[in-house]
């Protein structure tokens, strides 16, 4: 209601039904899509009526659109999975290679081979009426026991994880310890009913409508915004039983991650971490690093700015409060680290990326 009072019409129907016929002579105000057929939605803004999509990211664009960063959402997952200490890598996509599905693809691909991962499988799956669903689930058991042990997966959405974790149970491969899951949107329902639970990204969809609701109005206020594609924020892995794992050769190696990942706000002390794991400082920076990739102190710094990050994105804490929570000695050396890891200072980022009324 921050623009106002709306009369909002909506019905439920599938993202694939064609445009409904009486949008031919509708005399609304605006309009927020995300069918896939724009034919009744661009017929309406050549009468004057605004328009704004949340699907279609197209070359060159038509219509002003607006989605979660798919960049992003790549990059955030194959981190997460690489945290994991995994080594082999896989992507689940959707039939048809969606342009969404494209770019978080490239960027899952990208992520993993800067990290020296060269070999990522991808497999799209169809959907729909195509395969029955045994048909199917025994085409996805079967590419499963092909995969190596300790492979993590991502996949498309929450729907499709469910799916690949019925496949892992065919197969016979333990979820987490053979194969990790993490899809994306984190639908609560659908992540807590999968078994085991499904880890998934959340898009942060409250913004991305927030956002298309604000786009619609400055388009029904006159102001003129050109067809194009913008990006909203998407958030971070919500870790569930799929991809609750540390691949790393021994339990106390692994006991000395969790320990990380779990007091790292806290002020660890990398050499209390050794001793956890029985070693000595040297020999643990030297391990960890071969294990996960980075260094113990590049762990604790990199958990130390997601919680940064959901401190600003989701409380009204001010920076002294954020830096205690986060482990930073003082709010000046957390600006300082924010910046440089960001491009950011914490207020431009919170203005920026924050779900509130304007």
């Amino acid at each position: 209601k921050v623009h106002g009072p709306w009369s909002i019409f909506t019905v439920e129907r599938g993202q694939d039904d064609a445009d409904p016929p009486w949008l031919a002579d509708w005399a609304g105000d605006g309009i927020i899509t995300r069918s896939r057929d724009l034919s009744g939605c661009c017929a309406a803004r050549a009468r004057g009526i605004p328009v704004v999509s949340l699907r279609h990211l197209l070359d060159p664009p038509i219509l002003p659109t607006l989605m979660p960063d798919q960049d992003l959402i790549g990059r955030r997952v194959a981190t997460h999975l690489l945290e994991r200490g995994l080594r082999h890598f896989a992507y689940l996509g959707v039939a048809g290679a969606k342009a969404w599905d494209r770019v978080r693809l490239a960027a899952f691909v990208r992520t993993l081979q800067e990290k020296g991962c060269q070999e990522i499988v991808v497999r799209r799956v169809l959907a729909g009426p195509e395969l029955a669903w045994e048909e199917a689930e025994e085409e996805l058991a079967a590419w499963v026991m092909r995969l190596p042990k300790s492979t993590g997966i991502m996949v498309a959405h929450d729907t499709q994880g469910m799916q690949i974790l019925d496949a892992c149970r065919r197969a016979g491969r333990q979820v987490p310890d053979d194969i990790a899951v993490v899809s994306v949107d984190n639908d609560p329902v659908l992540c807590a009913t999968a078994t085991p639970p499904l880890s998934s990204l959340d898009q942060n969809l409250q913004r991305l409508g927030f956002e298309a609701a604000h786009l619609l109005s400055r388009l029904m206020a006159g102001e003129c915004v050109p067809p194009g594609n913008q990006f909203t924020e998407p958030g971070d892995v919500v870790l569930r039983e799929s991809s609750d794992t540390i691949a790393v050769s021994g339990e106390a190696l692994a006991r000395a991650v969790r320990f990380i990942r779990e007091r790292a706000c806290d002020g660890v002390d990398i050499s209390t971490v050794a001793s956890l794991a029985g070693m000595s400082r040297r020999a643990f920076e030297c391990k960890f690093a071969a294990e996960i990739g980075r260094t113990p102190l590049a762990e604790i710094q990199e958990v130390r700015l997601r919680r940064v990050r959901q401190l600003l994105l989701e409380t009204d804490f001010v920076l002294p409060r954020i830096a205690e929570l986060a482990g930073f000695r003082s709010p000046q050396y957390l600006v300082r680290f924010f910046k440089q890891r960001t491009g950011l200072s914490p207020g431009v980022f919170r203005r920026r990326w924050r779900f509130e009324g304007r």
